[in-house]
């Protein structure tokens, strides 16, 4: 086999193998589990008033569904396609409201019953999906992701932040030391103050 006919195998190889990520299921492998694709695409900005919650755990189906404000945990999940059929849910856990982009971890607790566990996106995932940070609830972690700001930026935020109150527009970074009008400029898509 010569250079070129290695060449298109390998291609071809490559090419079947983003095709199978790319459509093949990624359900998981407990019975009665499934995906759900994104609605509309990358959800964030675009997306108006809506955030993006990601739905993961055994009793419930996997993926990112767009809520919007005001949501409950049960309203999310069943946007989302509900729960396992051998798993019921505490009316707790189902009126709790949804605020931001969160994590529901849905955990089986035993006989027939499970609880939703409801946590932040972690900041790398906020990046991913192109969710503004907001200003006056973000920590110096999920600042720490903005372009042009580090560590010491962030902590400087934070702290400025707890100092001076809530951030009432994103022009109000330029009194935070090391923000200029560049930087700004680069993080106003990136922000968002509520």
């Amino acid at each position: 086999m010569n250079r070129e006919q290695q060449g298109v195998i390998l291609f071809l190889t490559l090419s079947l193998c983003l095709l199978f990520f790319l459509t093949g299921p990624f359900s998981s492998s407990k019975e009665g589990a499934k995906t759900l694709p994104m609605e509309g695409g990358l959800p964030g900005r675009s997306s108006g008033t809506g955030f993006p919650v990601e739905i993961d755990g055994a009793a419930g189906p996997r993926g990112i569904v767009q809520a919007e404000p005001g949501m409950t945990v049960g309203e999310v999940l069943e946007k989302a396609g509900g729960v396992q059929e051998k798993h019921s849910l505490s009316p707790e856990d189902l009126a709790r409201k949804v605020e931001k982009s969160s994590r529901l971890s849905l955990q089986p607790t035993g006989e027939g019953k499970g609880k939703v566990v409801v946590e932040p996106l972690s900041p790398p995932k906020l990046k991913v999906l192109s969710v503004p940070i907001p200003l006056n609830t973000a920590t110096a972690e999920e600042l720490d992701i903005l372009p042009g700001i580090g560590p010491k930026t962030a902590q400087a935020i934070v702290e400025f932040r707890d100092k001076n109150g809530k951030f009432t527009s994103p022009d109000d970074l330029l009194q935070v030391p090391g923000i200029g009008p560049k930087k700004l400029a680069a993080l106003k898509p990136h922000i968002t103050v509520k």
